[in-house]
């Protein structure tokens, strides 16, 4: 299970820092080991995590995003999860949307696109003089040509994004951890997202993944847990979330939740045999 750190935890400024782990007990041991090798002393150490939280904790449960409201399926599955935490004497309750604005989407798109148009601008600079633009997929191609055409919204865009910082710092100032399907649906078929038509997969993108993207923004750190389970069998992602520098507190939760609802160990077949 992959635990997003606050932007700051690891050196490299990437989305996506970490790794991805079979158990909570392995990607502790990750963090434990990374801040051997460097820790950023603005942030209260990680430290190592062994054993599951001990006090209980304020815990927001949020099934609607901006956009959308998560499927029946999933939202179910969630408030399934908000009853097992509440089980195990955490005080649960349930807030009608995240930390943001109704703007967040169209900034959020906006700044996204700002970022393939740097791509698509200056990758020959970056990636030498062999990059070709022209095949960088349509996903980057029209995201570069939406922020193209509406530069001078951007601006705007990124100062709300920015304040949205202050709105997960005042709602983290009433809860400890957040609790959100990590995506609005159950595990798409293959090749759902991959059209080649710019706007449907964006479509596509915007309604799937609508949870994510506030703590991309705000860079506070998350954990998505295996916890659940569709009706054909797929797993589906749960996700905590907790304010800045509290990667340790997500940790114990997380082995809290794997204590008391064990997920499926998924291995590949044994090739020698």
């Amino acid at each position: 299970m992959p635990l997003e750190p606050e932007y700051r935890r690891l050196p490299v400024g990437i989305v996506a820092n970490g790794v991805l782990t079979r158990t909570v007990r392995d990607t502790a041991a990750f963090y434990r080991e990374a801040e051997r090798l460097w820790r950023n002393h603005q942030l209260p150490p990680v430290g190592d995590v062994t054993s599951p939280v001990k006090q209980r904790l304020r815990i927001a449960v949020v099934t609607r995003s901006v956009l959308r409201e998560a499927s029946p399926e999933v939202r179910q599955l969630t408030l399934k999860l908000a009853g097992l935490l509440e089980e195990l004497g955490h005080r649960v309750e349930h807030v009608d949307h995240p930390p943001a604005p109704a703007s967040f989407v169209d900034d959020f798109v906006l700044y996204w696109g700002f970022l393939a148009l740097a791509q698509v601008r200056s990758g020959r600079r970056t990636f030498g003089r062999t990059f070709d633009p022209t095949r960088l997929d349509e996903l980057t191609l029209g995201l570069a040509r939406h922020t193209g055409r509406n530069l001078h919204r951007l601006p705007l865009a990124i100062m709300r994004l920015r304040m949205l910082r202050r709105r997960s710092v005042r709602f983290f100032g009433t809860y400890d951890v957040l609790l959100t399907p990590t995506v609005a649906e159950a595990t798409p078929q293959v090749g759902y997202l991959a059209p080649t038509d710019y706007q449907t997969v964006l479509d596509r993108l915007s309604s799937w993944v609508v949870f994510t993207p506030v703590q991309n923004v705000t860079g506070v750190p998350a954990i998505s847990l295996p916890l659940a389970q569709s009706a054909d069998g797929m797993p589906v992602g749960m996700m905590l979330s907790a304010d800045t520098g509290r990667e340790a507190l997500l940790l114990e939760l997380a082995y809290e939740l794997e204590e008391a609802r064990p997920w499926a160990r998924i291995h590949a077949p044994n090739i020698a045999e």
